[in-house]
């Protein structure tokens, strides 16, 4: 089942980016002589709209072959478009797929609700013997206050660290209760494991669509620095990069089927702002390299051949990658 899920999820995404090529060359009257989801091997095609549409052996990437882009095709096509007419075909692969996560998280604030920190502390895990646990706390409470001060941050939980008694008040099964601890000399942990309670808050599907592409693009800075040292990370060989690849999302997408729907939802949106960035970034084959070469092209002459070895090269640049990836996803399934 993670291997179906992981082929759904991925055929999706990849359908949509490569449908906003598709979309962007049509209406500006140049032709796409294939539309392929998948690559190598076609499995199944059909003929429709003087487009051959294709399934591919090789789950991990599709193409759309827009008349133009060839070297024996200069002056046609693609080529022929005027500069902001190419920027557009360039782009609106990822357009299409952030655009589809931001109607998947629109979906999840409308159907589960928007997800908000309300400050508690929701306790995960009490280690035996520790000062916690002969305070009586249980995995499953909520703790709402200490000494009195409701908790506006679980960080807060630090301030029994301070030598004398003290009193937690948890949420348990739907009660408040009061636990009483004394911190004393000497004391070092608290012995709880815990994380932020989440509230959900219900929105309308418009608002939903205003507050994700609030957020995705808020956080866009952050989630460009997280890819580029995940991607340095596993050039260097560093196994805790970050960076998941085919591996990790069939694990994952396994794990999500179990959770459910929603968890599916955010897994395919979360898939699709990383395709969307990832092809953004100035590597020759991607979309970004492609958007760099062609603003290349208005201050330097660079030749059909030249343009289609610097790509050739990105390619395998970027099979090394999903290979280097691929071990590292391995290695961290198997333990080693």
């Amino acid at each position: 089942m993670s291997l179906f899920w992981f082929l759904i999820i991925i055929g999706v995404s990849v359908f949509v980016h490569e449908l906003g090529h598709y979309l962007a060359a049509r209406v500006q009257g140049v032709r796409v002589k294939a539309f392929s989801v998948g690559f190598g091997p076609v499995l199944w095609r059909k003929r429709a709209w003087d487009t051959e549409w294709r399934l591919s052996a090789i789950p991990l990437g599709g193409y759309a072959d827009i008349e133009g882009l060839l070297p024996e095709e200069r002056g046609r096509g693609y080529d022929a478009l005027p500069f902001l007419g190419k920027l557009f075909v360039l782009v609106a692969g990822v357009l299409m797929n952030v655009l589809l996560a931001w109607v998947l998280l629109a979906y999840l604030f409308s159907a589960q609700g928007v997800p908000e920190a309300t400050g508690r502390a929701v306790i995960l895990e009490v280690l035996p013997g520790s000062v916690a646990e002969e305070a009586g706390l249980k995995p499953g409470d909520v703790l709402v206050a200490v000494d009195g001060k409701p908790l506006r941050r679980p960080q807060e939980i630090e301030a029994v660290k301070v030598t004398g008694p003290h009193t937690l008040t948890v949420l348990r099964e739907g009660r408040e209760v009061a636990l009483s601890l004394t911190w004393g000399e000497g004391m070092e942990k608290l012995g709880v494991v815990y994380q932020p309670e989440v509230a959900y808050r219900q929105v309308g599907f418009l608002q939903g669509l205003a507050l994700a592409a609030g957020r995705t693009l808020a956080f866009g800075p952050e989630m460009v620095r997280a890819l580029v040292g995940g991607l340095i990370g596993v050039l260097s060989g560093n196994a805790n990069s970050g960076v998941v690849g085919p591996v990790g999302i069939v694990a994952e997408a396994g794990r999500a089927a179990q959770e459910g729907l929603f968890r599916l939802v955010e897994l395919t949106a979360a898939i699709n702002l990383s395709l969307a960035l990832f092809n953004l970034l100035p590597i020759p084959a991607l979309d970004g390299g492609r958007i760099l070469l062609l603003f290349l092209t208005r201050f330097l002459r660079i030749r059909p051949e030249q343009e289609a070895l610097v790509h050739y090269l990105g390619f395998l640049f970027l099979m090394l990658l999903v290979l280097l990836v691929t071990l590292q996803d391995l290695r961290r399934l198997l333990g080693g």
